[in-house]
């Protein structure tokens, strides 16, 4: 009973940590930079529904599209004002400029709010749902459906429609896409929009059990840098299945071991998979 529990709390972790990666992921395959500032996407995603939830009442599930479109027009405005000049820069700007995004982000966020710890109240689903072997919190399930949804909308969206299309075609060559008539500026600003709504909608998703501060999203950042290189760098697929273990083997650490022990896991997890698949799970 206890290790199924610990699953369910793994999967539901992982799926948070899926969308995050598969925004690093999707940066990476379409523009060739690592977004760094995916945490802090997330964080203010986690601020947005919070300050709806405080002066709306609008419980998270419904910020869910109010968070996805402010956030990938914010993505947008910060890929046309600050990442498109940096691609045009020496690489080492490319991989750093989304680092100092981040930074500007996570300090405006202090100075504007302060460090204070924040909760979500009023939420729509509460309680839990014993099914005799194992309780599942609806707090909890929750952001995993929420999770589901947007994995499934991304799959739509890249495979059956002409702009996914076009990111595809973008990220396996941007030359070839561009003589058959593709906008690879318009496709880069999309790209970097939808990761940004990833990174909000994961942190809108997030507050069901989780508080909101100004750093919430570091830890998040990092386990989704090890998701997306387990997956295979670039693959959106990847992201998800390395999102996934990477939850389960935080939350199994954790109950069996000790959370000290957790990073140290993680760690060898992904040194033992790169050893044997160097590209990763679903690399290319």
């Amino acid at each position: 009973m206890l290790l199924i529990q610990t699953l369910w709390e793994g999967i539901v972790n992982g799926s948070i940590l899926a969308m995050i990666a598969m925004g690093i992921a999707l940066v990476w395959g379409v523009m060739g930079i690592l977004s760094f500032s995916q945490g802090e996407f997330m964080m203010l995603g986690m601020f947005i529904t919070y300050y709806a939830n405080t002066y709306l009442r609008m419980d998270p599930v419904l910020c869910v599209p109010v968070v996805g479109i402010a956030m990938f027009g914010f993505g947008c405005l910060v890929y046309r004002t600050i990442i498109a000049r940096a691609l045009r820069g020496p690489r080492l700007s490319q991989r750093l400029i989304t680092f100092a995004v981040g930074m500007v982000i996570t300090y405006g966020t202090l100075m504007l709010f302060g460090g204070q710890y924040r909760t979500v109240q009023n939420l729509a689903f509460t309680g839990i749902i014993d099914l005799g072997f194992m309780t599942i919190s609806k707090q909890k399930l929750v952001p995993l459906v929420i999770s589901l949804i947007m994995v499934a909308f991304m799959y739509v969206l890249l495979n059956r429609t002409k702009i996914g299309k076009a990111i595809q075609a973008t990220s396996q060559d941007k030359a070839a896409a561009e003589l058959v008539g593709i906008d690879s500026e318009t496709t880069y600003m999309v790209a970097f929009g939808l990761s940004s709504a990833l990174a909000g909608i994961a942190g809108c998703a997030i507050t069901y059990y989780f508080p909101v501060y100004y750093t919430a999203g570091a830890g998040f950042l990092l386990f989704g840098f090890i998701a997306v290189l387990l997956g295979g760098v670039g693959s959106t697929f990847g992201a998800l299945v390395g999102g996934l273990i990477m939850g389960i083997t935080d939350t199994v650490t954790g109950v069996y071991l000790n959370t000290a022990y957790k990073y140290l896991a993680v760690c060898l997890i992904f040194m033992l998979i790169v050893t044997f698949k160097p590209k990763g799970l679903f690399g290319k």
